[in-house]
């Protein structure tokens, strides 16, 4: 009914985690509580708008003047009478745990904490009278919590036999291979639920094997979730933190597990998952400056495309959304509201100082990761729309996020590089395109040619990728890369009394227009097209399939280890 909605129930874990030595904590219900967070309605979009691209605009005068979790609570955050109000429902309901309330710090969510819940114990609808709460997740405690886990035959690593080691990717970029870190201040993050998590003894052994002066005590956990061998985001950790803790090599780098739910790893539980871990995050006391997302899979509104052209072929909408979830990471959103809450999210990260760095897919412009399995009728007719559209992935597609795609070497030869034949790009379905997009997507557009069908893509979205590295174990290996490298840029400017970065976007595109090929180099071979017939063509410049191309240390240097050149 009007003023009511359903509560989105999910489990995650429910054990805290604290990093004194760096202010960095993740508070969470204990093993025996399970927790409700009430989340607001987005208010003051257009305030929080100006005041993004305010500290995100290299010709603003607010350029990198970063806003405190206060300054934005004042923005974004509810009344104190809506807070209240709030609270006062939890305090009505059966097993509240009183002294439990917390307001986070931006002022746009409320958290309560509950004995153990039946299954159907809040299965009800938000008063009428809470006009301003969007939605309210649960989430349950999970009995086990795998505090070391062990070396798995599924952990990922760059192969090293194909000659993509860390010192030959750190020379191809022009990086001194022992640069290190030297400022205790500069911290990076990597993400993800489920099984996410890394092995110490693999990490040991990469270390030895490829990156000796990798440090890893300074590789922490945020929370009690340390990851379940065997998992398949478990080999995301594992190569998450071995890419960002050798590219950013000395940086503290945090890995965070939020979630543990087994919904989250292949289902549309990430989406809550995700959201719940953004919303939480900008409330943080200490934030790192740099966080990579390996994880994700076709945007809302590619899914949504996809069954309904199945519905047209004589499918029903439902029969199409259990395909889906039965498929290992290809629909894991709930709705396209869903994603421009995250997305929000992310411009919030943005106007604090993070910079956010996202995979941009495996399956080109067409797939998650590949095809769907061709043994049953519904997957063929989906392999048969698959080609005839291009199906962006998220979170890459935000604007507020750098997308970074994939590159290989063409014949093992490193001063060839050309795109990975899984790098995923595109245009966004929902996002419009950002106005530091303009010149250079236009370009393409009107100087490219064999591009796809006008009618499979809108050329006015978000486009992406925005940079790309090398991706010989997908674009999980390139994001936390590139972050990895982004953060030892960090460390040099706060060695030098400057800010951090925030969004990127903006200033890399700019840059590129200004001194073309300078930060990042050209990727002129490849597309996006993977096994269809029609795909981008990559192009001198920005194109969608590499973005602006591979990076090229002294140049980042340049355009973004101080701000003289501004």
């Amino acid at each position: 009914s009007p003023g009511h909605q359903k509560i989105l129930a999910m489990r995650s874990v429910a054990i805290a985690g604290v990093l004194a030595a760096i202010g960095l904590c993740y508070s969470a219900p204990t093993a025996h509580e399970m927790e409700l967070k009430a989340v607001l309605r987005l208010r003051g979009q257009q305030k929080l708008e100006e005041t993004f691209w305010s500290v995100s605009d290299p010709a603003s005068p607010e350029y990198l003047k970063f806003k405190t979790a206060e300054h934005l609570a004042q923005i974004i955050g509810g009344t104190d009478a809506e807070l209240t109000e709030i609270q006062q429902w939890f305090g009505t309901l059966e097993g509240f745990v009183p002294g439990s309330v917390r307001v986070s710090a931006l002022r746009d969510h409320v958290v309560a904490r509950f004995a153990p819940a039946r299954p159907d114990q809040f299965d009800h609808t938000i008063p009428a009278h809470l006009k301003n709460v969007e939605f309210v997740v649960r989430n349950d405690p999970v009995a086990t919590v795998n505090r070391e886990a062990a070396p798995s035959r599924q952990v990922r690593s760059p192969q090293e036999s194909l000659g993509y080691t860390i010192k030959a990717q750190k020379e191809a970029y022009g990086i001194p291979v022992e640069l290190e870190a030297t400022n205790d201040a500069t911290l990076q993050m990597v993400w993800g639920p489920g099984t996410f998590g890394y092995s110490k003894a693999q990490l040991l052994e990469f270390k030895m094997s490829q990156c000796p002066l990798l440090n890893m005590d300074k590789v922490v956990f945020d929370t009690d979730n340390h990851g379940t061998a065997g998992g398949d985001n478990f080999g995301e950790g594992n190569l998450d933190v071995s890419m960002i803790a050798s590219f950013g090599l000395n940086v503290t780098t945090v890995v965070s597990n939020t979630n543990v739910s087994s919904s989250t790893e292949e289902g549309d539980g990430f989406g809550t998952a995700l959201l719940n871990f953004v919303l939480d995050l900008p409330s943080r006391s200490t934030l790192p400056q740099v966080l990579s997302i390996s994880l994700g899979s076709l945007s809302a509104a590619s899914c949504e495309l996809l069954c309904t052209e199945a519905v047209k072929q004589g499918f029903t909408p439902a029969e199409c959304h259990a395909f889906m979830q039965n498929q290992r990471q290809v629909c894991m959103y709930l709705g396209q509201a869903q994603l421009e809450k995250i997305s929000m999210a992310f411009q919030v990260l943005g106007a604090r100082g993070v910079s956010v760095f996202g995979s941009s897919g495996d399956g080109g412009s067409h797939w998650s990761f590949q095809p769907f399995p061709s043994s049953s009728a519904i997957g063929r007719a989906l392999n048969k729309i698959g080609c005839e559209f291009q199906f962006p992935v998220f979170p890459t597609g935000s604007p507020y996020v750098t997308s970074v795609g994939g590159t290989v070497w063409q014949n093992g030869d490193s001063s060839h590089p050309v795109a990975w034949s899984g790098s995923g790009g595109g245009f966004t379905w929902q996002f419009p395109r950002p106005a530091y997009q303009d010149a250079a997507v236009s370009g393409y557009l009107q100087s490219t040619s064999s591009l796809p069908p006008a009618s499979s893509y809108n050329a006015s979205n978000r486009a992406y990728p925005d940079v790309s590295a090398i991706s010989v174990e997908g674009t999980s290996e390139s994001s936390p890369s590139v972050a990895g490298i982004f953060s030892m840029i960090i460390d040099h400017r706060l060695n030098a009394g400057l800010p951090p970065l925030g969004f990127i976007g903006p200033r890399l595109y700019k840059a590129m227009a200004a001194d073309p090929g300078a930060a990042f180099e050209s990727v002129t071979e490849g597309n996006t097209k993977t096994t269809c017939d029609n795909g981008f063509p990559a192009a001198s410049g920005w194109d969608p399939v590499t973005g602006w191309g591979r990076p090229k240390w002294d140049g980042l240097l340049k355009h973004f280890g101080s701000d003289s050149a501004l």
